[in-house]
């Protein structure tokens, strides 16, 4: 969303505009928000199929073989969880319809991102509950004889890598992104009570 086309108009001394301008800007406000949602559902839509079928294959696999691979099963089950608490996040954090539309949408846009950054605090929460899993994982492949301890050491290293890169990407855009378009919004919407 261009935050700047939209303080521009929002703190104008012209902020009576026409009822074309008016409904061409709610038109617009509408679109982004529109274009979030879709594009939320879909990015919600791959992890759930992918989470589903790594499930079943992992379940599969520790029935045929009575019982080794739960690790896997454990690690499942966390991402689960955040899944869950993901899901969660977006029921929580819903605007409300006031009947003033340029109010609920900027209104939806603080909900959308009230959203992200409790996923956020999500990942953040999660990302050591993770790894205990993750160690029990590498060390059941190494007792099996499918895995050994150079190949563990690097295993756990790359998944400790692309665990630090992705929290690493969360904080930034957590501190880049997020937070001040949270002051933006907030401050548009007290302009726009006052």
């Amino acid at each position: 969303m261009e935050f700047d086309r939209l303080e521009q108009a929002w703190r104008s001394d012209a902020n009576a505009p026409s009822d074309e301008t008016q409904a061409l800007l709610k038109e617009q406000l509408m679109h982004t928000l529109k274009t979030r949602r879709r594009a939320e559902m879909l990015l919600a839509g791959i992890p759930l199929t992918t989470l589903t079928l790594f499930t079943a294959v992992a379940l599969a696999v520790v029935l045929e073989r009575q019982g080794a691979g739960w690790p896997g099963i454990a690690m499942l089950a966390v991402c689960w969880v955040v899944m869950g608490a993901v899901l969660w996040n977006g029921f929580r954090h819903r605007s409300r319809d006031t009947g003033a539309p340029l109010r609920d949408t900027v209104a939806g846009l603080l909900a959308a991102n009230r959203r992200a950054r409790s996923n956020c605090h999500v990942f953040w929460a999660m990302l050591p509950v993770f790894m205990l899993p993750l160690v029990m994982a590498v060390q059941r492949l190494q007792e099996d004889g499918r895995m050994n301890t150079s190949n563990g050491w690097q295993a756990m290293a790359l998944c400790g890598l692309a665990l630090a890169a992705s929290a690493g990407w969360n904080l930034l855009r957590y501190i880049l992104v997020l937070k001040p378009e949270q002051r933006r919004l907030e401050a548009l919407l007290a302009d726009y009570g006052a």
